[in-house]
């Protein structure tokens, strides 16, 4: 006959697992995992997945539920957070401490009751280094750095979100600098924060790409919030895209001590939305004084010119008038010289034979008349040389004040007050600095189609 067998209820095998589990495993164990899902409980209570995959091939090699009840969780949260810098969230390795815990219903899971950041602070860096060592690798990491910025940047795409403070401090100190200059901004919205932010920011520069002729240069505002919110700025994907992308990338992302993987790629990084502005307002400021005395030169220069030209014409022509004078009085004194021997010679000749007395006469009218038409040779010749080099020379000038007369054209400040810059004056002066103005003052303010006077109150 058979031994009849002992046999278990499903609860009964579950229970007889809880207490093994609880009598051979009832310490708590330091535990290095990744968290692959985190949800916080209306009730205080944060449930996780923890997991860990192969180091090579990436595949998930163990899985377990975990827990950290409301009493421990409201403690943990902060401390991790403020230590860190980041929130607990999917994709972090952190090292936790935990009971082993078996119930009969819900099965096997861990009962966190402690956690160390400093363990996740070094994977974060571990995982920043290896990002940087391989945007180098890649050959992209000096790239957006090395591009130039236009003279006068002030086509602006600007990626954040519209309810973003910080999109709304860039705006209001952008478009209503004190200095009126003109800027044209598109905002192409994103997530900044949180577990949609890296797909969300690389479609929005993806987006500008498309349109791309339209824009100077990206603006990623982002402004306020905690540290912890930075972690996407740190991702390869991310910083990949802006150190390729064709345009200048400027980050103001809000954090005065931080400093993310985006920020070593773009072509420049500055602290804060507000200071993005600021630089690209100096920007403006800077072209705008480089025009004013780039055209003060050009003025003085073609003035410069012109003088020199009129005074060296001068010079040429009293020059020439006084060798046309001096020919012509040599000239005549040797004719008048030849004439006035004339009677001695034809006394001297009277008794010599009529034929050679005629012959005589012939000789001293021959050269009579070449001695008249010498000076006037010189002279016609002096005059045809006079009229070449002149119109040589006003033609040479001509060219030159044409040229100026161009380039005046090109830097006339009605072509450039269409471009949206305006000229502000007081008493007919031009105001280039905020503190020549005072209460009281009545400005001119000079568009391209007209002026507007307006009081300083």
């Amino acid at each position: 006959m058979v031994e009849k067998q002992k046999t278990y209820s499903l609860k009964e095998l579950n229970l007889l697992v809880k207490e093994t589990l609880s009598q051979y495993l009832s310490q708590a164990y330091w535990i290095v995992g990744e968290i692959s899902e985190i949800k916080e409980h209306y009730s205080g209570h944060c449930y996780l997945e923890l997991i860990q995959k192969d180091e090579e091939s990436d595949n998930i090699v163990a899985r377990a539920r975990a827990t950290i009840w409301s009493y421990s969780y409201r403690m943990l949260k902060p401390y991790f957070e403020s230590t860190t810098g980041r929130k607990l969230s999917p994709g972090l390795k952190v090292m936790v401490l935990a009971q082993v815990s078996f119930h009969e219903v819900y099965g096997y899971s861990l009962n966190i009751i402690d956690i160390e950041p400093t363990f996740t602070i070094g994977d974060l860096e571990l995982k920043r280094r290896e990002t940087i060592n391989r945007l180098i690798a890649d050959g992209v990491f000096d790239m957006n750095r090395e591009q130039t910025l236009d003279l006068l940047p002030n086509r602006v795409a600007i990626i954040s979100s519209p309810q973003a403070a910080g999109y709304e401090d860039f705006k209001k100190q952008l478009l209503g600098n004190k200095a009126r200059y003109r800027f044209s901004i598109k905002l192409f919205e994103a997530v900044m924060q949180g577990e949609d932010a890296e797909n969300s920011i690389i479609q929005a520069l993806s987006n500008i790409y498309n349109e791309i002729d339209r824009f100077d240069l990206v603006a990623i505002v982002r402004g306020g919030g905690a540290s912890a919110d930075l972690s996407c700025f740190d991702s390869y994907s991310i910083a990949s895209h802006i150190a390729q992308f064709p345009l200048p990338v400027i980050t103001g992302i809000g954090h005065e001590k931080d400093t993310t993987v985006a920020d070593l790629v773009a072509f420049k990084a500055v602290k804060t939305p507000t200071a993005l502005a600021e630089y690209l307002i100096d920007l403006a400021s800077e072209a705008e004084q480089l025009y004013l005395t780039l055209l003060d030169s050009l003025v003085e220069l073609s003035t410069s010119y012109t003088e020199s030209s009129k005074s060296q014409l001068i010079v040429y022509a009293d020059q020439l008038k006084s060798a046309s004078q001096l020919t012509v009085f040599h000239h005549k004194n040797r004719l008048t010289k030849t004439w006035s021997s004339l009677p001695v010679l034809a006394k001297f000749y009277m008794f010599k034979s009529l034929s050679q007395v005629q012959g005589l006469k012939e000789q001293v009218k021959s050269a009579a008349e070449n001695y008249v038409n010498t000076p006037k040779i010189a002279i016609e010749k002096y005059q045809k040389d006079l009229k070449k080099y002149t119109l040589q020379t006003l033609s040479a000038n001509k060219q030159k004040v044409d040229f100026f007369g161009r380039m005046i054209e090109t830097m006339n400040p009605i072509n450039t007050l269409k471009k949206g810059f305006t000229i502000t004056m007081i008493d007919g002066k031009t105001i280039k600095s905020a503190s020549e103005i005072g209460e009281g003052s009545l400005l001119t303010t000079k568009f391209w189609d007209g002026e507007v006077k307006s009081v300083v109150k």
